[in-house]
């Protein structure tokens, strides 16, 4: 009875331990432009995001207008994946901060996945970029996976930082970006 109930419970204990239900992923980085400038490709250019990020094999801006400061409400963007929605939760030009969470593409094992950019002015010519990428797993496999889900999140999260701070500072997209260039 005592092996039986540790046969049982030992992999729920290492999946507790491993496990997640929600994977939270947050990367920051200072970027050597004005708040404003920033803004201008992170939000008001949410739907062009396949400029700079070479996540993205496409995207093109949708929907009606929901936020001030921007006429559409969601980009739909071609990945290697295939094709995702992300419809906008907030947008906050004077803040700058936006959210969103994804409507269609996500991951099998995905019950939902948003996603948070802000921005905090420095001095008038820095600024710090704060993305914030969180996915709720909804089924055994997924909380299984969730370690390497992580992983491949945080990989994915800095890249888009690497990638929008070269774009920024240098006013072309970065060299992994074949598609631009």
């Amino acid at each position: 009875m005592i092996i039986t109930a540790l046969i049982i419970a030992t992999p729920l204990i290492i999946l507790g331990i491993i496990g997640q239900r929600k994977i939270q992923v947050k990367r920051e980085l200072t970027i050597h432009k004005s708040s404003e400038e920033v803004w201008r490709v992170v939000g008001e250019q949410f739907g062009e995001v396949h400029l700079w990020s070479s996540n993205f094999k496409d995207s093109k801006p949708g929907g009606e207008k929901r936020f001030k400061g921007i006429d559409y409400s969601y980009r739909a963007t071609i990945t290697d994946r295939g094709e995702t929605i992300q419809l906008l939760d907030a947008f906050d030009s004077e803040n700058y901060r936006l959210a969103y969470h994804i409507t269609k593409g996500m991951p099998g094992v995905a019950k939902s996945a948003t996603g948070v950019w802000s921005l905090k002015p420095l001095k008038s010519d820095q600024t710090t970029v704060s993305i914030e990428f969180e996915m709720e797993v909804k089924n055994i496999l997924g909380y299984l996976l969730s370690p390497v889900i992580k992983l491949k999140i945080g990989k994915s999260a800095e890249e888009i930082a690497e990638e929008l701070k070269y774009y920024m500072e240098n006013g072309k997209a970065h060299p992994r970006n074949e598609k631009i260039e």
